[in-house]
């Protein structure tokens, strides 16, 4: 039996505008009026994600940063793990003669170097945004998250050579193929998510989780009942294959999956 829904955000919970549906917000107040619990785990900040949820109304624990930040539902931090301080100063020194646009969380900030305005249009359901700063002056302590955009032929690179010298101890993926993310080892959704579960007495028999991206992997494989979306990457469908299927996040797939699964059943 289901106690626990949790649910990625961008190519899952929000809509191919990056906003959440009219059908995705009266749906997640049936199954909360229901006696669900509901969470968001999402590779977005949390003061961007907190915004977010404010607008459904409903109380949601947050995991955020890909699980380098959770927040119970009332906005109180439960938890963090941020990159080494030496780890920083390597991965800024390997990724900046790559082209990419590099972003960094950093408590409440989120760093970049310049303007990427589809960034910021991606974020305009919360209104936040970045700060631009130089990155030789940041201060290297509390970083949660390293993030680069680009074309995928770009990232590869940046993907392998960082592999190379820190992937024994960041953990390194990509969430689609133009966003590669960067975090401390250990730092996952699942790994946030089965410790919250621990501490609240939810197996994960019990735990319905929602994805897309290469990031929910570890989560949909630790959940009981695992949903992958429609335009979910191919790639991630084959590691996937026993998951179930949800309509895309274009036709607000999680809304209709929760109806038929919970609410009319």
């Amino acid at each position: 039996m289901t106690k626990l829904v949790v649910i990625d955000l961008d190519g899952t919970l929000l809509n191919a505008e990056h906003q959440l549906g009219s059908l995705t917000k009266q749906t997640l107040h049936a199954v909360h009026a229901a006696g669900y619990e509901l969470m968001i785990a999402t590779g977005r900040h949390f003061q961007d994600v907190h915004r977010l949820a404010q607008q459904l109304e409903v109380p949601l624990s947050l995991i955020t940063s890909n699980g380098a930040r959770v927040h119970d539902c009332h906005g109180n931090l439960l938890y963090e793990n941020h990159i080494p301080a030496h780890l920083v100063a390597e991965v800024l020194d390997l990724s900046q003669s790559y082209g990419v646009h590099r972003n960094i969380y950093q408590g409440d900030n989120w760093w970049v170097e310049e303007e990427n305005q589809a960034l910021l249009e991606i974020h305009q359901a919360s209104g936040f945004g970045y700060q631009i700063t130089d990155f030789a002056e940041l201060n290297p302590q509390h970083i949660d998250k390293f993030y680069f955009n680009a074309a995928h032929e770009k990232l590869e690179p940046l993907a392998q050579s960082l592999q190379q010298r820190v992937g024994g101890q960041l953990y390194i993926t990509f969430t689609t193929e133009i966003y590669l993310e960067v975090m401390n080892k250990g730092v996952s959704k699942a790994t946030a998510l089965s410790q919250l579960c621990a501490e609240k007495g939810i197996d994960a028999k019990e735990v319905m989780a929602f994805g897309d991206g290469f990031n929910d992997l570890e989560m949909l494989l630790w959940a009981g009942h695992s949903v992958l979306m429609a335009n979910a990457n191919p790639l991630l469908q084959q590691r996937l294959p026993l998951a179930k299927r949800a309509i895309s996040n274009a036709k607000e797939g999680v809304a209709h999956y929760l109806q038929a699964a919970l609410l009319n059943g």
